[in-house]
């Protein structure tokens, strides 16, 4: 069943950004104050899903999709301001809405933006302030459903930060253009607090080549992570439910507790972060592909994942196809847990997920369009978990039975 209630407020959401979206591109509230909007009215379901869910997997309480048609997976609606104070200085703010599962609000409103731009000369610019995570090649655009052709972003690729979309710092960006070619770089250097840990000392270096029809991205991130105790407490409580489960004494379990502590680090731990991706458009050909790399010191998951994507313009038609996969790798590092609890968790560790996408988007206008999206999910291996999918509580300490998994899509997305 619908919830009538976040499907009104996502409908007068959307209706009110279509009306802007149809007749201007962006709002001038006056000569150097500007409004830009995006929205994404979004519906899906899983088939063939045995009671499990298939969530955001950052942990910030987002809204999952079910067997029962959802409109509050995919939908979001969004806000831009950009301020031009003078020939050096800009501000730009943008925030988003979306829905959530909690028991205190349908929806929540966060800032992911909130910068100083000063331009030191035509090619140098320093920024200040909130601004996005840019490793990834879709990084500036994650909840803009207008700028590409899927209804939603790979999660192969973009669920695996676990909510890292923004930080707050200081960004150096140098743009220079020769031919038709236009080179990026930007050093940046922030931090972050999400839902379960702290993220430090963040670095990143990314790169782009661009001209009309093709955009060349390169990007890597080193920081320090700190892990909440609710969080740490989150996974010793599943061990110690496992432990139970393989009978295990409450003297055991302590026993594992203690030199689990001991063993194993959850403060200071090294994250890097790498990606490598295209987007080619020429007009008739449609082609994109990312490869990633997610990797961690000590016990927590290091994660492969990659999609490739290949579309062909039929007039205001694009069907497309994709492929994306996300594997977790260097298992080895799961025997810093403590025996018997390393087995247990190398058992429940079961990231190794394939998605097979089929879809078309259909341009309405410039800037909105409508999309269709089948996906078959594969890879579960009959372990604990099945990718980024949630077993119903009865599952939760039984091997998973799922083989592959459907959803089934559909979306209307605007800008302007």
């Amino acid at each position: 069943m619908f919830n009538s209630s976040k499907i009104g407020v996502q409908a007068s959401i959307v209706f009110a950004m279509l009306s802007l979206s149809t007749a201007v591109l962006a709002v001038e509230l006056t000569p150097d104050l500007q409004l830009h909007g995006y929205a994404t009215a979004g519906f899906g379901r899983l088939s063939n899903n045995q009671g499990y869910t298939y969530p955001d997997p950052s942990g910030t309480e987002a809204s999952t999709l079910q067997s029962n048609v959802t409109g509050e997976y995919d939908s979001v609606a969004g806000i831009q301001l950009n301020y031009h104070v003078n020939d050096q200085v800009d501000l730009a703010t943008q925030a988003y809405m979306l829905f959530q599962n909690s028991k205190s609000t349908d929806y929540v409103f966060r800032v992911n933006w909130a910068y100083l731009d000063y331009q030191l000369n035509d090619e140098w610019t320093l920024r200040g302030g909130r601004f996005a995570f840019a490793t990834y090649l879709y990084s500036d655009n994650l909840h803009v459903g207008e700028a590409y052709p899927w209804v939603r972003l790979p999660p192969e690729i973009y669920a695996e930060l676990g909510g890292l979309y923004s930080e707050n710092g200081l960004a150096v960006m140098y743009r220079h253009a020769f031919d038709d070619w236009i080179l990026r770089i930007q050093p940046s250097f922030g931090a972050e607090k999400l839902r379960g840990y702290q993220v430090n000392n963040i670095k990143q270096l990314t790169a782009s080549l661009s001209n009309e029809n093709l955009t060349l991205h390169a990007g890597s991130g080193l920081a320090s992570i700190d892990i909440d105790r609710s969080l740490s407490d989150s996974i010793t409580s599943g061990l110690d439910d496992a432990l139970l489960g393989f009978g295990s004494t409450q003297t055991d379990i302590d026993q594992f507790n203690s030199a689990f502590a001991a063993s194993v680090q959850l403060n200071n731990v090294r994250g890097t972060f790498s990606d490598i991706g295209f987007i080619y458009d020429d007009g008739r050909w449609f082609a994109a592909g990312e490869m990633s790399a997610l990797r961690f010191s000590g016990f927590v998951d290091d994660f492969n994942a990659g999609y490739i994507s290949a579309g062909y313009h039929l007039g205001k038609w694009l069907p497309y196809v994709m492929y994306a996969r996300y594997k977790n790798v260097n298992q080895d590092e799961y025997n810093e847990i403590p025996a018997p609890g390393n087995a247990i968790y190398a058992a429940s560790a079961n990231y190794d997920q394939s998605t097979m996408s089929v879809g078309v988007r259909y341009k309405i206008k410039n800037n909105i369009s409508f999309k269709l999206q089948a996906d078959r999910v594969s890879g579960f291996h009959g372990n604990y978990v099945s990718g980024f999918f949630v077993p119903p509580a009865a599952a939760a300490n039984s091997p998973s039975t799922l083989q592959s998994v459907y959803i089934y899509s559909a979306s209307l997305t605007t800008e302007f």
